[in-house]
């Protein structure tokens, strides 16, 4: 009778660790953008009407988004230092404050791409408006 129970209980026991296991930034099902990341590159569009148009940023050394726990992410691009809120929807889907066009007094829903445990990209929405195109795309890297 033992011996069928250390049968049944074994891969029970493996399937444990294998669900805590980290894989390539993901634990427990959920990605880990926690902590300080480099920026590669930020593009968005600014201007209104004829004068909207599209700007691509390339990171500077120590220029940075650091994710922390309590909801926040520092951020700094070239000398501009920010604090803005986040908050994670899905492995997906990422609510950042202020981080492109705010539509009737909302902070657009932001798609996830290119996960791995070293590299992040975080694009909002393209809104096309009569004031021109707006929308925002950054790679980050660690």
């Amino acid at each position: 009778m033992k011996i069928k129970l250390y049968v049944l209980c074994l891969p029970a026991l493996m399937l444990c660790f294998y669900a805590c296991k980290k894989v390539d930034g993901v634990a427990n099902g959920k990605i880990e953008i926690l902590g300080k990341w480099n920026v590669v590159s930020d593009s968005s569009n600014i201007g209104v009407g004829i004068g909207n148009h599209s700007v691509d940023y390339t990171g500077k050394p120590g220029d940075y988004f650091d994710f922390r726990s309590d909801g926040h992410v520092y951020t700094k691009e070239n000398e501009v230092l920010d604090t803005l809120d986040y908050s994670m929807i899905s492995n997906t889907k990422i609510v950042i404050s202020q981080f492109d066009v705010i539509l009737n007094g909302q902070a657009q829903t932001s798609t996830i791409t290119n996960f791995t445990s070293h590299s992040l990209e975080i694009a909002a929405p393209r809104e096309i408006t009569p004031g021109g195109v707006f929308g925002r795309s950054v790679k980050l890297s660690r």
